[in-house]
């Protein structure tokens, strides 16, 4: 038996999967887009990977403004079929597998909401985030994908083509093999996830695609890491470098954590914001709702138009991503 088990696991490193099987439902970053725009719930971002495919609307309200938005983040790796990989070449730790598993973990993002404080008619965002450090990858770090083919093998299900980016309905319950790897994944305590990311917005004053319409361009770079103290709690670290190539660059760094429940993730910040030089605090809730769809209610501080007291700004949103979900 153990030859066999051993024979399998060996067969399982050299069989193509899809590694969009193995997306699992936790910790969904923010859109870069929305970071560049300064509307995403929070300053102190997530360090987890992102899920590949995110779709985001948004109410945001500060004094005298209410705000909707959207915003669209896809991995170009997904976008163009790039999923199927053997299991020995995406755990590889030479260079050319790391670089691999950076790709797979690259998205783009784009946001779009209307310019309530200056007259034009819209704010547009464009952003690009990566994680560089992912010990909680179910695909890297468990035997997930081996032990799904062995569940499916075990009932006689035949094996998925490469191209199924889904397991599911197939009449095999293999909720409680992703359940249990979440959990292993969660229990890694000490491991910090790192992310990096950059976003430029802009005012439009024309066509939101035309060149010559775009005016007060910022750019905004990050880096942010997440370290788990246990199954449900984290640690997080953010610096944002704000509008960097202009004379008002600014530096923004701040600590937060975070509580996760199997209903709803609750998250507190505290940043210092160089643009006004003050320390601003934040909270939000993070509300896992029926298939791949949550809502984020948050409340923070964040710097006045002019030098004035900080401003109270909330926002709801509401995301749909790609994942494996309930």
């Amino acid at each position: 038996m153990g030859a066999l088990l051993a024979s399998g696991a060996a067969r399982a490193q050299d069989d193509n999967i899809n590694l969009y099987r193995y997306v699992l439902d936790v910790d969904v970053p923010e859109s870069p887009a929305l970071v560049a725009l300064e509307q995403a719930p929070l300053r102190v971002l997530l360090g987890a990977a992102p899920k590949p495919v995110m779709a985001t609307v948004l109410a945001s309200a500060a004094p005298g403004a209410l705000s909707p938005g959207l915003s669209l983040d896809i991995a170009p790796y997904f976008l163009f079929g790039g999923g199927i990989r053997s299991l020995s070449s995406y755990r590889s730790n030479s260079v050319a597998g790391r670089l691999m598993r950076v790709l797979t973990k690259t998205t783009v993002s784009a946001a779009l909401i209307p310019d309530t404080t200056d007259g034009g008619p819209w704010r547009v965002g464009f952003g690009l985030r990566t994680t560089f450090h992912d010990p909680h990858d179910p695909v890297l770090n468990s035997a997930l994908p081996e032990r799904v083919a062995e569940e499916l093998e075990r009932h006689g299900v035949p094996r998925p083509a490469d191209s199924d980016e889904d397991v599911s309905g197939r009449g095999v319950d293999l909720s409680a093999l992703f359940d249990e790897a979440g959990r292993a994944m969660r229990s890694r305590s000490g491991d910090i996830q790192v992310s990096a990311g950059w976003g430029v917005s802009a005012r439009t004053e024309g066509g939101v695609f035309t060149g010559e319409g775009l005016r007060d361009t910022r750019h905004t770079f990050w880096m942010t890491g997440q370290a788990a103290l246990g199954r449900r709690f984290d640690v997080l670290a953010t610096v944002q470098g704000l509008d960097v190539f202009d004379s008002g660059r600014a530096l923004l760094a701040g600590v937060g954590v975070q509580r996760k429940t199997s209903v709803a993730d609750f998250r507190a910040e505290l940043t210092y914001d160089g643009t006004d030089e003050r320390l601003h605090p934040g909270a939000a809730i993070d509300v896992k709702l029926p298939g791949c769809t949550s809502a984020i209610a948050s409340l923070a501080t964040a710097p006045g138009t002019s030098e004035d007291d900080p401003v109270l700004r909330g926002q709801l949103q509401l995301r749909w991503y790609f994942a494996r979900c309930r």
